[in-house]
């Protein structure tokens, strides 16, 4: 991980493992603290966030595959605005009948919380990319 003056966090080759999840939560809260990201916004992002994370590990891979995931966070001043994006390198599964089960939710909930979303699938892996604007808590 690194968090650099020109306000970006990067995490790339992460293992795709529910048990690292919780460490990038984390990191992406503190990287929001610091550069006053309002609270309301901040419990979007990281919500969002963990549930593109939490489709990678369930979803993305085969069981047994260690697959990773890259986290690319960006923060610009100039225009308030955050932009996440998370990548794998896995493959696309088609939404099967959810409505038993009450899940493949996540894409709806990743929307809902996110100002705008962009998703790429292709044969080398699926990109997430969310953005939100916002009035900052304090300087940054």
């Amino acid at each position: 991980m690194a968090a650099t003056a020109d306000r970006h966090l990067v995490i790339e080759g992460e293992r795709a493992d529910p048990h690292v999840l919780a460490t990038v939560r984390r990191q992406l809260a503190e990287f929001a603290r610091v550069i006053g990201l309002p609270p309301d916004t901040t419990g979007d992002v990281l919500l969002a966030t963990y549930e593109a994370l939490a489709n990678i590990v369930e979803h993305a891979y085969s069981p047994g595959d260690p697959g990773t995931f890259d986290l690319v966070v960006e923060h610009s001043d100039e225009d308030a605005a955050l932009t996440v994006t998370v990548v794998d390198r896995g493959s696309w599964k088609p939404e099967a009948d959810n409505s038993v089960t009450r899940r493949g939710q996540g894409l709806r909930l990743i929307n809902a919380l996110s100002e705008s979303v962009r998703v790429d699938r292709g044969d080398g892996g699926t990109q997430i990319r969310m953005q939100w604007h916002y009035r900052p808590t304090r300087g940054g």
